[in-house]
């Protein structure tokens, strides 16, 4: 108290006037300090002021500070002159690159290496990046206790530094940097930077010794002013192994989808945008095309379509434990998301169970049933593409913006033609051709048999015909899908 002065604004100063106020046993002679702060990690301490004397007090005999003393974070550093290359990955170096085996003098290549020399590793990061690229080692596949390294652009000045990550917050940065040989370069859009670390720090807390197996994460995002990093916004590359980057040199690749999340987007893919839209275009249309068709004792229409809304229950059964599984419990991160998949879920269960209660076809209660059973489905399958369009843009998933939602619009698109065309047709049928209840034709007045029966024959043929294509242009937009969500 009464020792020292600070501002109370963050706002940049050029100078600052402040007064003190002598006590009445003051020294006869005074020098003040100062501390400045440029930025988060550039600042200077104790820089000495003039010497203050009281009045004919005699001149000080020594000064008090000889030199003003600085203190900086920051470590020498040079520029590097050209990209990184992947000579030697898999050789002598191990790489980790994403997308794999892409080239790290592209543009869009994030290039990890790690080449062991003597007693420590030389390491080279790069990426596109205006803001920064981090890796960590991890014990684990969850982001906390993790040894991390970053590489920050701040204003065009790139600084390296070390960090720890604690649980699922910014990380904290080392007063200490355990680093040599720092370099960096940026370039069209590219961030690189190199630099070296010995394998075993004992005397820094927080360092992973580098001879052991461990999980690598690579990250990037952006930088705010002062270097303060902002949080992700696409998910960091995981690799799906531990692995010994002093150990045996590898090139591998990564992803920065989990495996259980691509299975869940794949899966749900599969159900609601694959056999569930059959099975309904089916029930609809295909009743008189199928009904003399049997198949193990039931009416063609009524197996193929049960038969594939059981395969969307289970598939999607199957899908909806699998992000659980990944994140150990509720995603809170993940919007609205979760909340409309356990509303898909709950009705995709409810559908067959309503649907082995159902009455009798000519009971009082058929009606009733029907219409229950046609809404529980229909909000089902709305509700299921609403969530797979917000489920898309999440960074767990990280699917090519905007191609992803540019193929669910096209299917969307797809299922809404496919379905305006059969009811036109069955439309346009109903005016030539009335099916009586017990399935039997009654010929109308304007009508020969001859013509009857072949307007019936090629109505039959025309919704085969198009369910046909329906379910190869199904097929196309599933593999479109599998090959996007196989990229990342």
């Amino acid at each position: 108290q009464n020792s020292a002065v600070s501002h109370t604004s963050k706002a940049k100063k050029k100078f600052v006037k402040v007064y003190w106020v002598a006590p009445g046993d003051a020294p006869k002679h005074v020098q003040f300090l100062a501390t400045v702060v440029k930025k988060y990690k550039t600042f200077w301490v104790k820089i000495p002021g003039a010497i203050v004397s009281q009045p004919n007090a005699p001149s000080p005999t020594t000064p008090f500070h000889k030199t003003s003393e600085t203190v900086s974070t920051s470590h020498p550093i040079s520029y590097l002159t050209k990209p990184f290359n992947a000579s030697g990955c898999g050789n002598t170096k191990f790489c980790v690159r994403n997308p794999s085996s892409c080239d790290p003098e592209s543009a869009s290549c994030f290039f990890l290496s790690f080449r062991q020399e003597k007693s420590s590793v030389l390491i080279e990061m790069s990426g596109p990046s205006e803001g920064y690229l981090a890796f960590a080692l991890s014990h684990d596949q969850w982001m906390g206790d993790d040894d991390a390294y970053l590489c920050v652009n701040e204003d065009h000045h790139v600084s390296i530094s070390t960090g720890y990550l604690k649980e699922r917050s910014p990380p904290v940065l080392d007063s200490e940097n355990a680093l040599e040989d720092v370099s960096w370069r940026l370039a069209d859009g590219v961030l690189q930077c190199s630099f070296r670390r010995n394998i075993h720090l004992t005397a820094h807390k927080g360092r992973f010794n580098l001879n052991a197996s461990y999980y690598i994460f690579l990250a990037d995002g952006e930088a705010g002013e002062g270097g303060l990093i902002h949080k992700h916004h696409r998910q960091p590359l995981i690799t799906s192994g531990t692995y010994n980057i002093t150990g045996l040199p590898q090139d591998i690749g990564g992803s920065r989808s989990p495996q259980l999340i691509k299975t869940h987007g794949v899966l749900m893919f599969v159900a609601w945008i694959t056999t569930v839209s059959i099975g309904v275009i089916v029930a609809r249309f295909f009743k008189p095309v199928w009904s003399h068709s049997y198949l193990f004792g039931k009416e063609m229409w009524f197996q193929v379509h049960r038969m594939l809304m059981l395969t969307t229950v289970m598939l999607t059964s199957i899908s909806f434990v699998l992000p659980f599984i990944y994140r150990g419990g509720w995603n809170k991160q993940a919007g609205f998301h979760p909340y409309l998949g356990c509303t898909v879920m709950a009705l995709a269960i409810f559908q067959p169970l309503m649907a082995g209660f159902r009455p009798a076809p000519h009971a009082p209660r058929r009606q009733l049933f029907n219409w229950f059973h046609w809404s529980t489905g229909t909000t089902a399958r709305i509700l299921a593409v609403v969530t797979m369009f917000l489920g898309m843009d999440l960074p767990a998933l990280d699917l090519p913006d905007p191609w992803d939602t540019y193929t669910m619009f096209g299917f969307v698109a797809w299922h809404v033609g496919i379905d305006v065309l059969l009811e036109i047709h069955s439309y346009c049928l109903i005016r030539k051709v009335e099916v009586i209840e017990d399935d039997r034709i009654q010929i109308l007045q304007s009508l020969t048999s001859a013509e009857a029966e072949a307007s019936h024959h090629f109505g039959h043929l025309f919704k085969q015909i198009v369910l046909t294509i329906y379910v190869c242009g199904n097929i196309v937009f599933l593999i479109v899908f599998l090959i996007a969500i196989n990229q990342i």
